[in-house]
C-alpha cells in the first residue's frame, strides 16, 4: 500500500535474533570498561601509593555502588521502560571509566569509579530482563547474553594495557568513542518491549503466593553472593599476584582474560545440557569444582596455573545464566528487578569480599613474603565456594526445569 505524504511508514521491529545480539554486544562493551580497572590496578597502586586495603576498600566502592542500585533501576525499568536505560548505561560507563588514565588522587579514582558504577546499575538489570524476554525460557540465550559480558570484562584488562602501552595511560579517555558507537547500534536493534516473561493465573492468596518465592530466592541470592565474592577476589588481586612474583603487567591481563573466556564457554555449554543435568545440579557441581580449582590454581605457577585459570573460569560461571532465569522464573511479575537483585545486589555485597581479603593480606604481610601473604588471603574464597554448594541443594526441585514451570507470581 502506497505511503501519502505527511505518514510515516511503520517502523519494524528488531528481529529476536539481532535484540539478542545487541544485548549480547553492548553487556561486553559495557564490562569492557569495567574491566578497566583489574588491568590499570597495578599502574594506579604505584601511582597512588595505594595499601592492598585502599585497592580493596577502591573495588568495594565500585562494586556496591555499580550493584546495590542494580534492584532499584531495574524496578524504574519496570515501571517507565527498558530501552533508555538499556542505552543510557554503556555511554555512562564509557564516558566515565575511560578516564580513569587520567586520575592523580585517590578522591578522583573513587568519583569516576562511583559514577561507572552507576552506568554499570542502569545498564546490567535492563539488559537481563530484555535478554530473557528474547530467550523464553531458554538457557542457552541467556548464557549467550551473559557470555558477552564475560568476554567483554576479560577483554578490558589486555585491551586497555595495550592501549596504555601504545598510546600512554594519558590517553585513555579516547577509548570511549567504543561505548558511544555501541549505544547508537542498540538503540536501532533493541525493541522497547518487555521482559517477555508474564506471571500465570493463579488463585493462591498474595501471602501464599510470597511464601512460595521467598525462601528459594533468599537461598538463590546467598549461591551469587558466594560466588560473586570468589570471582571478584580472583580479579581483583591474580594481577598484584603475579606482579609480587615477579611477572610482567601483561601476565595479569591474559589471566583474566582467559579466566573470562572460560567463563563464557561454561556458560554456553551449561546452558546446552541443563535439559539433562536441570539447573540445581549444575549450580552445584559447578561451585565444587570450582573450589577445587581454586585450591590448585593458588599453588601452580607456568602452564599449570594457565590451565587451572580456565577450568576456574568455566566451573564459576557455569551455572550464573540458569541461575539468572531461575530468579526471573521465580518473579515472573518483576523480572528486571529479579534480574537485578542476583547480578547486583548479590555482586555488591561480595565485593565486600575485595576489602575484607585486602586488610588480611596486608595483615600477613607483616610476617609473610607479600605474594605469599596474598595468596593465602585470596584461599578463603575456597570457603565461599564450598558454602555456596551447600546452599545450592537447598534449592527447590522445581527450579531444575530448564522451560519455565509454574512460577508463582507476585502482586
Amino acid at each position: 500500500m502506497a505511503v501519502t505524504r505527511g505518514e510515516e511508514r511503520p517502523r519494524r521491529a528488531p528481529s529476536p535474533r539481532r535484540s539478542a545480539f545487541a544485548l549480547a554486544l553492548a553487556h561486553g562493551v559495557n564490562d569492557m570498561y569495567m574491566g578497566f580497572l583489574p588491568g590499570l590496578l597495578p599502574l594506579l597502586t604505584d601511582r597512588l601509593d595505594l595499601s592492598l586495603t585502599r585497592v580493596g576498600v577502591t573495588v568495594t566502592t565500585i562494586g556496591l555502588v555499580s550493584n546495590f542500585l542494580q534492584p532499584a533501576f531495574g524496578h524504574l525499568g519496570d515501571r517507565v521502560g527498558r530501552r533508555a536505560l538499556v542505552v543510557a548505561g554503556p555511554m555512562v560507563t564509557a564516558l566515565s571509566m575511560s578516564w580513569l588514565g587520567l586520575v592523580h588522587s585517590y578522591q578522583a579514582l573513587l568519583l569516576a569509579l562511583v559514577i561507572g558504577g552507576i552506568g554499570n546499575a542502569v545498564f546490567h538489570p535492563v539488559a537481563a530482563s530484555l535478554a530473557g524476554g528474547v530467550a523464553r525460557g531458554r538457557s542457552s540465550v541467556m548464557a549467550f547474553f551473559v557470555g558477552g559480558g564475560n568476554l567483554g570484562y576479560g577483554a578490558g584488562p589486555l585491551l586497555i594495557i595495550a592501549f596504555v602501552g601504545l598510546f600512554g595511560v594519558e590517553r585513555t579517555w579516547l577509548t570511549a568513542a567504543v561505548g558511544l558507537a555501541t549505544a547508537v547500534f542498540v538503540a536501532a536493534s533493541v525493541s522497547p518491549s518487555g521482559s517477555g516473561i508474564h506471571p500465570p493465573p493463579t488463585a493462591a492468596p498474595a501471602k501464599e503466593r510470597k511464601r512460595l518465592w521467598v525462601g528459594p530466592m533468599i537461598l538463590l541470592y546467598l549461591v551469587m553472593v558466594l560466588r560473586a565474592a570468589a570471582a571478584i577476589v580472583f580479579v581483583t588481586f591474580v594481577p598484584l599476584l603475579y606482579e609480587g612474583r615477579g611477572e610482567p603487567l601483561a601476565l595479569g591481563g591474559f589471566t583474566l582474560l582467559a579466566f573470562s573466556l572460560a567463563g563464557a564457554s561454561g556458560g554456553l555449554a551449561a546452558g546446552a545440557v541443563v535439559p539433562w543435568l536441570g539447573r540445581r545440579r549444575i549450580t552445584v557441581l559447578s561451585m565444587g569444582l570450582a573450589a577445587a580449582a581454586f585450591v590448585f590454581f593458588l599453588h601452580s605457577r607456568g602452564l599449570a596455573a594457565g590451565a587451572l585459570t580456565l577450568a576456574l573460569g568455566a566451573c564459576l560461571f557455569a551455572a550464573l545464566p540458569v541461575n539468572i532465569m531461575m530468579a526471573q522464573q521465580l518473579l515472573p511479575a518483576h523480572a528486571t528487578a529479579a534480574s537485578g537483585l542476583v547480578m547486583g545486589a548479590a555482586w555488591a555485597l561480595g565485593s565486600l569480599a575485595a576489602t575484607g581479603v585486602g586488610a588480611l593480606a596486608d595483615l600477613m604481610g607483616k610476617s609473610a613474603a607479600p605474594a605469599d601473604a596474598l595468596a593465602r588471603a585470596m584461599a578463603w574464597s575456597v570457603v565461599t565456594l564450598l558454602a555456596a554448594a551447600l546452599l545450592a541443594l537447598l534449592l527447590p526441585r522445581q527450579l531444575e526445569a530448564e522451560a519455565p514451570a509454574e512460577p508463582s507470581g507476585v502482586e
